[in-house]
């Protein structure tokens, strides 16, 4: 398994190429006047049951078109087919003196309800949002019975929309980025399961699973990232965050 001391503990860097680094009523019977029918309120309340049953239907297939493995993918000129819970952007700024800039979730930390439906917005490019999960080779930082779940990279102004079924915390990252710190934490109804383990004590299935790792772990393990806190406070800020929780372990290197 790989040394989590990497994102933990911030004494070791790793340097690295540049071309490395750039790399969510049933109808109502009305009773019949004694000897006498109407055909229009007969007809009114099959229109009425109609309507209802289309729009349940509709509803249904809205919420089926987010997969629970690979979510929803829409571009910025298409509208989501269920209206979202919650928003997080998935944001790259620059740092002062440092060629490594800032790659991070906005909100860092997020707490919702189970079924909410979250909506991630591509506000720069080459991002994708993936489950800590034994089946992508990491240590387990998402409750237990949920799948793999995981989007493909995405443009700017693409989104991604998914539902989180499942109770408990779940650890997230943006796979290109996540040495740099790209990481995420979801509170879906209480701070529970695996993900509110400490950074490298979540259960790791094989000595090939490793934890986060450099500036990935240092994020999640800032106090402010804390399940608890996620709760108490129901969203936390990037700027939330100590400057120390966010500093590069990658460095680069120039090719020769």
């Amino acid at each position: 398994m790989a040394d989590s001391s990497h994102g933990v503990d911030g004494a070791s860097t790793l340097p690295m190429s540049r071309r490395q680094l750039l790399t969510a009523l049933g109808a109502a019977a009305m009773p019949a006047a004694a000897g006498c029918s109407s055909s229009t309120d007969a007809s009114d309340t099959t229109e009425t049951t109609t309507t209802m049953q289309q729009t349940t239907t509709s509803q249904q297939t809205d919420s089926q078109a987010i997969n629970s493995r690979f979510g929803y993918i829409g571009t910025s000129d298409e509208s989501p087919p269920v209206e979202p819970d919650h928003t997080i952007s998935l944001e790259i700024r620059p740092r002062e003196n440092i060629p490594i800039p800032e790659f991070y979730f906005e909100p860092s930390g997020l707490a919702i309800d189970v079924g909410d439906t979250v909506r991630f917005n591509m506000a720069t490019p080459h991002h994708n949002i993936n489950a800590y999960h034994p089946a992508f080779g990491y240590t387990q930082r998402v409750p237990s019975d949920v799948p793999p779940y995981s989007s493909p990279i995405l443009a700017a102004g693409d989104y991604w929309l998914y539902t989180f079924e499942t109770e408990g915390v779940h650890n997230i990252m943006c796979a290109p980025h996540e040495l740099f710190g790209m990481v995420g934490s979801i509170v879906v109804g209480s701070a529970t399961g695996p993900g509110a383990n400490p950074v490298g004590e979540a259960p790791a299935p094989s000595e090939q699973s490793r934890p986060p790792e450099f500036t990935a772990g240092l994020v999640l393990s800032d106090p402010a990232m804390a399940p608890e806190n996620i709760v108490e406070q129901g969203s936390v800020s990037w700027s939330d965050l100590a400057p120390e929780s966010k500093r590069p372990l990658l460095t680069p290197v120039e090719e020769g």
